[in-house]
């Protein structure tokens, strides 16, 4: 007798659940999401228990017919679609058939429905994924479920579970995200009888941001839009200086869908770039909109993850929208008075490998014979400098304040990263190459990464099975361990976050400009510190370091008579 069975259907559910159902949120979700594509106005979740006794969603959309209401939890019954070919434009949230029989099955449900064309309703009792029973019921048009018990008949799932304030916190966390992608709906939460929050629905998503998260963060937030082609793209991304520690600020959608994306993430991330610290994040709600046939959601079961069909281009376009929108003139932070925090910043900026031409060493003596030259509509009036490490020069009624080894650290930071992109690149040639040994997978990533290594300075040629030779190198790493940054790059391409391999140059650019810039302690002349405040005010951002410093301090003359008290 053969050892393979096939497995009953109950068993089928139960796997199929443990796929779909982790926890009362992801109950949550499914319940939603099928609301929202019944064309709801108005959804309101209870839970009781932190959802492990009860979740009820109620809604106002469609509804559902009696047939379709007993279809409703069976494997693969849906309305959603129809064709093979459906999937590869899908416009709905749901669409697989497999989230009430999967819920049904570890759970107590009651589903109470009508819809529009129907003169009563009826209600569904549900045990163990079979209909219990069947009755008419009088009431308005649209679908309420109730899941009771939650993981009453899977023992081990329920052990898993967190304690109730984590489970209300995901729940909470879900909603917002829904909130936000879909201000048009009102959408309540009760827990254990008590009002979480209740959103009316609104036309304007900058309401909505205003109900979740209040009127001030909103004005924190830099609003940007652009288009291209069939996509479109709007970003509310928080100032520089506003950041947070972890990532509870960062929502991302596509075509409404909540995402989780380390492709869109490292998009932002880079485009904010010397405006974050290490460890730090900035706030941001992006809005996709593109052609369904140009994404794959049918990745994972949560539909939580998503993948563009032009990943590159869709990088590309996020980083430069957000890197534009903080670079306008109204979003420049105002460095510094008294009470205000300077950006708080960090290198996260590049997403192309870029490197630079040939660094003049020591720094300071590029600037011996340069002849200053005003060049900039920002151009401050030299005063002198003081500890050989500060430069004061005076603007527009302003004390300005600058470091005078961050200022050219950043200016030379910008330069090789112009030069980089630009692919002016000055390499130096090794008197004696080095020899790459690498295993079997790590020469198939560094044969995916020649091409950016070539654009950046790198020649390498295969040396036998298991290895590569170094014959060339850009001058922006000359006295690094060539074996240390090809090993970086590699881990950062195992990684497979888009922009991971461009990070690793850019910190190498970054510990160049701060190695060759001038130090606290050189003595500069009138014409180079004038040459280097010419030079810092040109670049596209002055005000902050690679390391995410100020390089400016301002202090106008209001704040001076405070000090001296005159005010």
């Amino acid at each position: 007798m053969g050892k393979i069975n096939i497995l009953p259907v109950h068993i089928i559910n139960k796997i199929a659940a443990g796929e779909v159902v982790e926890r009362p949120a992801s109950v949550v979700k499914e319940l939603l999401e099928n609301s929202l594509d019944a064309g709801s106005s108005t959804v309101k979740v209870d839970i009781i228990n932190s959802g492990k006794a009860l979740i009820s969603v109620a809604d106002n959309g469609c509804g559902m017919s009696v047939d379709d209401a007993i279809k409703s939890v069976e494997r693969h019954s849906t309305s959603k679609i129809t064709d093979i070919s459906d999937l590869e434009k899908i416009n709905t949230l749901g669409f697989r058939g497999e989230a009430l029989p999967s819920i049904a099955s570890v759970s107590i449900m009651k589903i109470t429905t009508k819809s529009s064309d129907a003169e009563t309703g009826l209600t569904l009792s549900i045990t163990e994924g079979k209909v219990v029973s069947q009755k008419s019921a009088a009431v308005s048009n649209g679908t309420i479920i109730r899941i009771e018990d939650l993981f009453y008949n899977v023992p081990a799932r329920l052990k898993f579970l967190k304690s109730d304030i984590t489970e209300k916190s995901k729940i909470i966390s879900l909603l917002t995200e829904y909130a936000l992608a879909n201000c048009g709906v009102a959408l309540q939460l009760y827990s254990d009888g008590d009002e979480v929050f209740s959103y009316q629905k609104t036309a304007n998503i900058k309401t909505r941001i205003a109900q979740i998260f209040g009127e001030k963060y909103l004005k924190d937030l830099i609003a940007t839009e652009t288009e291209h082609g069939e996509l479109t793209l709007q970003a509310f991304l928080t100032k520089p200086g506003c950041v947070f520690a972890g990532r509870n600020r960062m929502f991302a959608f596509v075509n409404n869908r909540p995402v989780n994306s380390r492709i869109l993430i490292s998009a932002v991330k880079n485009g904010y770039g010397e405006f974050l610290k290490a460890k730090e994040n900035p706030g941001f709600i992006l809005f996709i909109t593109i052609d369904p046939a140009a994404i794959d959601v049918n990745v994972h079961p949560t539909k939580r993850e998503i993948r563009f069909r032009e990943e590159d281009a869709i990088y590309s376009l996020v980083r430069q929208t957000v890197r534009s929108a903080l670079l306008n003139k109204e979003s420049i932070p105002n460095i510094i008075g008294e009470n205000s925090r300077p950006a708080e910043n960090k290198p996260y900026e590049s997403t192309y490998i870029s490197a630079p031409g040939k660094v003049e060493s020591p720094a300071c003596e590029s600037y011996k014979s340069a002849e200053f030259t005003d060049k900039m509509i920002f151009s401050p009036r030299l005063i002198g400098s003081v500890f050989d490490l500060y430069i004061i020069a005076e603007y527009d009624g302003e004390l300005l304040i600058i470091d005078q080894h961050a200022a050219q650290e950043k200016i030379l930071f910008e330069r090789f990263m112009k030069e980089l992109s630009s692919g002016n690149i000055t390499v130096q040639r090794l008197l004696i190459p080095v020899n790459l040994e690498l295993a079997p997978k790590e020469m198939l990533i560094v044969k995916t990464l020649l091409p950016e290594l070539a654009a950046t300075g790198f020649e390498l040629e295969e040396f036998g099975r298991n290895s590569f030779i170094v014959k060339s190198l850009p001058d922006f790493i000359t006295g690094m361990s060539v074996i240390n940054i090809v090993s970086e790059l590699i881990s950062a391409k195992k990684a497979g976050n888009l922009g991971d391999s461009s990070d690793v140059i850019r910190e190498k650019i970054i510990s160049t400009s701060c190695r060759t810039a001038v130090k606290a302690g050189d003595k500069l002349s009138a014409s180079e510190l004038n040459r280097l405040i010419a030079d810092l005010f040109a670049c596209e951002n002055p005000f902050v370091c690679p390391h995410g410093r100020p390089t400016t301090i301002r202090l106008s003359k209001d704040e001076l008579d405070k000090k001296f008290l005159r005010k």
